[in-house]
């Protein structure tokens, strides 16, 4: 049944049909997921990131909480894309993650797996609830593990064919991913200890120190972004990209009560929940069962590899608190080539335990695929949650500019309204995420690396928004204190007009010109467009 299964023809015509085929299916599984998935509440800062990064310097004129190479990448279709940017940066997204998995696949094959061992690994992998959610938002989690599995294939080709280059060019793409997410740091440190202890590369110590060299001067070439962005403004990149990460998840969690969810129990739990939601866990449990009974030799370089990287991706997966699903993608790269190994192994196998392997992988890749199919069911009944957005988000264009007779807006939800074309404040460039704990920060800091807290929104009277976007940030049963409070308090104190958007949860606090506010100027205009 395996090699029915994993045996596709080895060459000739019927190859490429296949591939194109399968690439096409798989761009547009992950297109149409990409316009189905609801917005995912850290989507804020991504998007605010990519749109002010096309328009101003990245900490220096607003606080960002992630490494800069993301918001950068990402920044040039704010510019293509003016009136679709969301939906533009999911479909970016969406092929980021097609061009994964196609890295994925080729580094198997750098490596030695078969052709079709390879295919079944890269498939699914592609399965897991982490890679599909990754893959279906805009957030700085798909990017990283494209350059992780670029960084994977110069590795395997220096084990291959040991030149310095080639480490030096692995070195370059693991910098890179630490550019865009600081959680695959471990796996690139990882493969650097793999080489320094001379981990299966059968070559004297010193072969192995230069080749660390070049890894680590690759490293650092790579991780650029993080300096350039140090070196414009210190202040505000150590407390977007360090102290909030140690600070800010645990000050939010703390006054609402929920420490609880912070734990290192709760942390080991969160992890083996999003390890069942897809066939990673049971790939992690075979593999390791697989080094075992292996009878390739037990000090292969590649395999070494995978497995030096290997307890990397688990450790940088554990760091980020809370602990969600995207924070498995470091431990996936490494996973997909321990797996195409454990794969083309079980050709070895009697024929029940291959198609156990087999059947096991394919019945745990089902529950990882049912939230992205949910939701494409619930896209083909109400339409896409993107697309409505957007037409929210033009809605309110015309409100503020009709009302207001300019376009200038607050709010802690920008992503709901960044399609508008509206000018947005970029002291709100992080979303609620340092507003909702602006008690951690005093004021002048806050002035210092432009962030908006609490405390300071009195400085908004120096030149008032013609609007105030609230209503996203409500709170949740979990967390239940609402950032959009005070954003509320001070609409209502400067007698700015409230309009509830068509989607029934925006509500637009907008600054009317007396001569507009005239009932008989806007009331006939308005009451069509007015949700029921």
């Amino acid at each position: 049944m395996y090699r029915s299964i994993v045996m596709a023809p080895a060459h000739g015509r019927r190859v490429v049909p296949f591939a194109a085929i399968l690439t096409a299916l798989v761009l547009l599984w992950f297109g149409l997921s990409a316009l189905a998935t609801p917005f995912d509440h850290d989507e804020s800062q991504y998007i605010a990131g990519a749109y002010f990064s096309g328009r101003m310097t990245i900490f220096r004129d607003f606080l960002y909480l992630q490494p800069p190479l993301h918001a950068w990448i990402f920044a040039p279709i704010s510019l293509a894309f003016p009136d679709n940017m969301v939906v533009a940066m999911r479909l970016v997204s969406a092929a980021i993650a097609v061009a994964t998995l196609g890295l994925l696949w080729a580094a198997q094959r750098a490596a030695g797996v078969s052709r079709d061992s390879a295919a079944i690994a890269t498939v699914l992998i592609g399965t897991t609830a982490a890679f599909q959610f990754a893959g279906a938002v805009v957030r700085n989690d798909m990017l990283p593990t494209l350059l992780c599995a670029a960084a994977m294939i110069g590795a395997l080709r220096a084990l291959r064919e040991p030149r310095p280059i080639h480490w030096g060019v692995a070195g370059l793409f693991f910098g890179l991913a630490i550019a865009a997410k600081l959680s695959f740091a471990p796996v690139g440190i990882a493969a650097g200890l793999f080489v320094l202890t001379q981990g299966g590369l059968g070559q004297g110590g010193r072969c192995c120190i230069r080749a660390t060299s070049w890894l680590a001067g690759g490293a650092i070439l790579g991780m650029g972004p993080l300096f350039v962005s140090w070196a414009m403004a210190p202040d505000a990149f150590f407390y977007g990209v360090v102290t909030f990460a140690v600070t800010g998840p645990f000050a939010w969690y703390a006054a609402n009560g929920a420490s609880a969810d912070l734990t290192l129990a709760e942390k080991v739990a969160d992890l083996l929940k999003f390890l069942v939601r897809g066939p990673a866990i049971a790939a992690l449990l075979l593999v390791m069962l697989g080094w075992r009974r292996t009878r390739a030799p037990r000090r292969a370089p590649g395999r070494r590899l995978a497995q030096w990287m290997l307890c990397g991706g688990l450790l940088g997966a554990a760091l980020p608190t809370p602990t969600h699903v995207q924070y498995l993608m470091p431990l996936l790269p490494p996973l997909a080539l321990a797996l195409g190994y454990l794969l083309d192994d079980a050709r070895h196998w009697r024929s029940f335990a291959r198609e156990a392997t087999l059947g096991l992988l394919c019945l745990f890749a089902l529950p990882g695929l049912a939230e992205a199919s949910i939701h494409m069911a619930t896209m083909a009944r109400d339409g896409s949650p993107i697309l409505a957005a957007r037409e929210g988000a033009q809605h309110a264009r015309m409100l503020v500019r009709r009302l207001s007779g300019d376009d200038r807006v607050v709010t802690l939800s920008p992503h709901h309204i960044i399609d508008a074309g509206l000018e947005l404040d970029p002291r709100f460039a992080a979303g609620p995420f340092v507003y909702r704990t602006g008690w951690t920060m005093t004021e002048a800091l806050a002035r210092k690396v432009n962030a908006m807290t609490p405390a300071t929104l009195k400085d908004l009277d120096r030149n008032p928004p013609d609007a105030i976007l609230v209503g996203y940030e409500d709170g949740t049963r979990k967390l239940p204190m609402r950032p959009d409070d005070s954003l509320i308090a001070y609409a209502r104190s400067r007698a700015y007009r409230m309009i509830g958007l068509p989607d029934g949860q925006g509500k637009l606090y907008i600054k009317t010109r007396q001569s507009v506010l005239h009932p008989r100027n806007i009331l006939p205009s308005l009451r069509p467009r007015l949700p029921n």
